[in-house]
């Protein structure tokens, strides 16, 4: 989406931006040596874009008056971006920062989205900074904020939706070639569930904003959602139409080590790349050291997020940069495409939709239970893209829908955890799509909604409305009944259960037609496979995603994970590179002549990883960034660090055995 100055395409490796010695009044504690200073250090680390911000108060005193020194100020920070070749995002309202919101002395109480006081200022506001900088030729977007939906409070959707097309409607009648996106963080339904808490809708924003950018720190108990959650939320936001980009990660050295810092980053830069992100922006460049500076003397932990410290070293972190942009550099100089060969994660439309009079579960937590999902996949080795159902829309809206993706020959599995509710459309669409050819695993969930699912899946099901079914045992005991996937016949292992939601409960079942691939220790089906016109239908009669989400014993979720993977090899059994390890997440990219491939696999785990790459087609000389042992002309073994990373460089050989240059 973003290209320099000569039309070639960047991906951002950006920095979020305040100097040291100030912080955010920046523009009020000019220091523009310091800022220089910066900006050739961020050039040294290869840096390509600063995201910085206009801080509001500073700059607008009085309601109808737009500071002339703070104006003079802006140019000259830009004409240091210039100067040093550095590209520059402006965010215009701030507004909110670092743990607290910073107002007008003027606003006086307005509703900020809707006062016409309000919204004739703010156009001033634009007007004044656009005109006077529009000129200057590496900004390279606009935003309109940080965070704002901190700053604005609950507001209803349609507001925040009418406001966002009014204000960036203003961006583009001053410029019209740079594009515009919110600064919001992408806090919405659509990614992170919580309809009643994020009135800020991309359904209804993406119709105006050019991009999305997600701001996200998360905190959880499992390493594994921890380090998914950026592919994650890439992959939800992506289907609402328009490009992604990681706005603002980052994590401070008061809450983790030096090193560990550095690691994060790289997970995030490789698996962003990995997710078609197109660029993440680091929270932020300099550390702070301040005795009593608000917010930075109530949220103390802000003053280490820094990639520099404030004596002006560099922390580990800064040779992330570096390495990530020679890899970077490689892809876009030889123009590398990306391969998919992806696995559909079913996210129901309600979700992030609030359909009426809808049963409130006693389980609501389904942003976790769906990163946990997306989890299991991902540990597979699995390429997931996220399949959203388009809501029945009650009102009227005319919103944006996710993209139709129900065609076998696209995308041939789908993976439905907890198979609790569907629109009755929808779920025809679905039916069609395995008939056609697709495939579906799905798991129970308790009272479901949905039409008829015990025919689709091949059982004869003993539930009872409103009366959950428990096993009195606090654990299972599977066994495999024949060799399947990456399991031996005879294989057995341990899955312990719950007995005190109704979430957890088991469907009881009377018979099945479906090819049975696992049992319990009662001799009832764990894992049935059921054909279905043309495709076939997995099903799990437990709620192991379910069991998963709420137990956080790793060891025994490996089995969780091989189920996944040998579903996957069946459905794609010609694929040109696997890997077989859990915790690797890999990304292909080919040539367009496909004689050259680039594999970049990322270990997510912290502790060492040996992984497995399978190679299909013996015709190829290898290279790669770590010592590697080829165990077979087919199969290469090799060992990550704790948030390691292998690029392996493929090259065709021709039939005399000469490599194709």
């Amino acid at each position: 989406m973003f290209t320099d100055l000569n039309g070639n395409k960047i991906f951002i490796l950006g920095a979020n931006y305040w100097p040291s010695s100030s912080g955010l009044n920046m523009w009020s504690e000019w220091n523009p040596e310091e800022i220089e200073d910066d900006i050739k250090r961020m050039k040294s680390l290869k840096i390509n874009v600063c995201r910085f911000f206009l801080y509001m108060p500073d700059f607008m005193p009085t309601f109808d008056n737009v500071d002339s020194t703070m104006i003079e100020r802006l140019e000259k920070f830009l004409e240091i971006c210039e100067k040093h070749e550095m590209y520059s995002f402006p965010s215009f309202f701030v507004g909110h920062m670092s743990g607290e919101d910073w107002d007008v002395s003027w606003r006086n109480g307005r509703n900020f989205l809707t006062d016409p006081d309000m919204i004739k200022a703010m156009k001033y506001y634009i007007t004044e900074i656009v005109n006077s900088t529009k000129y200057f030729k590496y900004i390279i977007g606009w935003l309109l904020s940080n965070e704002i939906p901190n700053y604005v409070g609950q507001q209803d959707p349609e507001i925040i939706a009418n406001w966002t097309k009014d204000i960036i409607e203003t961006v583009k009648k001053l410029d019209s070639k740079r594009p515009v996106s919110i600064g919001d963080g992408a806090w919405t339904p659509e990614i992170n569930s919580e309809y009643d808490r994020w009135k800020f809708q991309l359904r209804k924003l993406n119709k105006y904003q050019d991009f999305v950018g997600l701001h996200y720190y998360p905190r959880v108990i499992s390493p594994w959602q921890h380090t998914y959650t950026t592919a994650f939320r890439l992959k939800m936001a992506q289907e609402w139409g328009k490009p992604v980009l990681v706005e603002e990660f980052g994590t401070s050295t008061v809450s983790c080590s030096e090193e560990n810092q550095a690691h994060y980053y790289r997970s995030v830069f490789y698996s962003s790349l990995i997710n078609n992100s197109i660029g993440v922006m680091g929270w932020c460049f300099n550390d702070f050291d301040f005795e009593d500076k608000r917010p930075y003397s109530h949220h103390a932990f802000e003053d280490r997020f820094g990639i520099v410290k404030t004596d002006k070293s560099i922390k580990p972190v800064g040779n992330e940069f570096i390495e990530f942009k020679k890899v970077i550099d490689e892809l876009y100089s030889d123009n590398y495409q990306k391969v998919e060969n992806n696995v559909g994660l079913l996210i129901p439309s309600n979700y992030y939709y609030k359909y009426p009079y809808q049963f409130k579960p006693e389980f609501d937590k389904w942003y976790g239970f769906y990163l946990e999902s997306f989890s299991l996949m991902k540990n597979a080795a699995i390429d997931v893209e996220c399949v959203i159902e388009p809501a029945i829309e009650l009102n009227n809206e005319n919103d944006l829908q996710p993209k139709e993706k129900l065609d076998p020959k696209k995308l041939p599995l789908l993976f439905a955890p907890r198979l609790k509710i569907f629109t009755k459309n929808y779920w025809r669409k679905i039916v069609d799509y395995i008939k056609k050819g697709g495939n579906l695993y799905c798991s129970f969930a308790v009272d479901s909604w949905v039409i008829d699912w015990h025919k689709l899946v091949g059982v004869e099901m003993d539930c009872k409305f409103g009366v959950p079914d428990f096993r009195d045992t606090d654990h299972l005991e599977i066994t495999v009944i024949k060799d399947w996937g990456k399991f031996g016949k005879d294989e057995m292992f341990t899955i312990p259960i719950q007995n005190d939601n109704p979430e957890e409960s088991y469907c009881s079942i009377l018979t099945t037609d479906a090819e049975i691939i696992m049992k319990d220790q009662y001799g009832d089906p764990f894992l049935i496979k059921n054909k279905v016109g043309k495709g076939y239908v997995y099903f799990t009669p437990y709620p192991i995603e379910m069991l998963s989400l709420v137990n956080n014993d790793d060891s025994w979720k490996d089995n969780l994970v091989k189920i996944y993977r040998s579903i996957y090899n069946e459905i794609y059994k010609n694929l040109d590179f696997k890997i077989c390890s859990n915790g690797l997440e890999m990304g292909i990219w080919k040539t367009s002549d496909s004689k050259k491939y680039k594999l970049i696999i990322l270990n997510h785990s912290w502790n060492k990883n040996e992984g497995v790459l399978h190679i299909k087609n013996r015709n190829y000389e290898c290279s790669s960034t770590t010592n590697f042992k080829q165990i077979n002309e087919n199969q290469i073994c090799f060992e990550l660090d704790r948030k390691g990373v292998v690029v392996f460089n493929l090259m065709k050989i021709i039939s005399d055995n000469k490599s194709l240059g």
